[in-house]
């Protein structure tokens, strides 16, 4: 088992100050912090979340297109979490606050019906969204049946959760989800067996710190620079310009992979997540974070701020104040004021 110190759903200016409160099932809850501790033996697991929004002098009314969250869900009904669910998002597009906000108040529980009602052996989604998924990575030169063969039971809720809240995004009038879109890195993590499955899009990224101060990214920036995401989109509708920058018309993203972003389908952007799985042993450091932490700083850079500090919030307090500072420090005198949104999630 892992003790979860924080749960709730964040989009708010810095950091949090947790508060001790009796838990419920379904532990999800809006802007709320809560803290405990397994009382069966096991690993006490502290999480601190900062979030600093950005600042840019040519857009006074800059909206924070970051978000995240923290969950728990009940699968036997014994009063205890079976597993814990956490993401960071980021927004890119004028109205990209709608796609991660919408994400990160529906990927939690999107997970849980994925998770119950998928059959052990071989989970598939609703017929409508199967359908509309086939559709659109047909469309894309994708070929989405090797997740099926290849991935756990958890892996493949997991794939399908992104593809339900992708197409609820879509199907949505509230939110604008044509050409606007989020990032996403998502760790479900099963108490009992310390397993940590991830799934993500876009170019966020998440790395593991281990106790040998071992550094692993779990969850990488998706963008041309790979090889097999460039082939996708050079045998899709999209061209790259510069960079990393893939365009479809004038519409463009440094990605290859997003929630929303509908328009760029055609260019071969697709929603389906990377997945991978891996053992959490203790005295292990995740790192969770968007690109305002990872344009400014390595991750050597993160670690040394991460293992200098016992607490998980004052990890996190620091490292986001070490990109600010590193955003504003670095830039001409004229755009000194600006600088990318910035969240952080540290597990300790």
């Amino acid at each position: 088992f892992f003790s979860i110190a924080l749960l709730g759903v964040f989009n708010m200016a810095h950091a949090f100050v947790s508060s001790v409160t009796p838990l419920k099932k379904n532990r999800h809850h809006l802007f709320a912090i809560e803290t405990f501790i397994d009382m069966d033996n096991m690993m006490e697991f502290d999480i601190g979340v900062c979030n600093i929004p950005g600042v840019d002098w040519q857009r006074p009314g800059k909206v924070n297109q970051d978000w995240c969250f923290i969950d728990e869900q009940l699968l036997m009904n014994d009063g205890r979490a079976d597993y814990s669910v956490v993401g960071v998002l980021d927004g890119h597009g004028k109205f990209g606050h709608e796609i991660s906000s919408f994400a990160a108040k529906n990927m939690a529980n999107e997970i849980f019906h994925q998770l119950t009602s998928c059959s052990p052996e071989l989970p598939v989604p609703g017929p409508i969204i199967e359908f509309e998924r086939q559709a659109i990575l047909n469309s894309a030169g994708f070929d989405c049946s090797e997740y099926k063969s290849t991935c756990s039971r958890t892996q493949q809720a997991l794939i399908n959760a992104f593809h339900a809240v992708h197409f609820n995004a879509i199907w949505d009038e509230k939110v604008k989800a044509g050409r606007n879109g989020a990032t996403c890195i998502v760790c479900h993590i099963d108490h009992l067996t310390k397993e940590c499955n991830v799934a993500y899009v876009g170019d966020s990224r998440a790395i593991c710190i281990g106790s040998d101060n071992s550094i692993s990214v779990i969850a990488n920036e998706l963008t041309v620079d790979l090889p097999s995401e460039r082939q996708r989109i050079e045998s899709s509708e999209g061209r790259i310009v510069g960079r990393n920058n893939v365009f479809y018309g004038p519409i463009g993203i440094a990605m290859t992979r997003a929630l929303g972003d509908a328009v760029m389908v055609r260019a071969g952007v697709i929603p389906t997540p990377m997945v991978g799985s891996f053992q959490l042993n203790k005295g292990d450091t995740l790192v969770l974070a968007t690109d305002g932490i990872w344009d400014v700083l390595t991750n050597e850079q993160v670690m040394d701020i991460a293992l200098n500090h016992a607490s998980a919030q004052d990890a996190a307090d620091d490292i986001a104040k070490a990109a600010r500072e590193r955003w504003i420090g670095d830039l001409p005198i004229m755009d000194e004021d600006k600088a990318d949104d910035i969240t952080i999630m540290v597990l300790k």
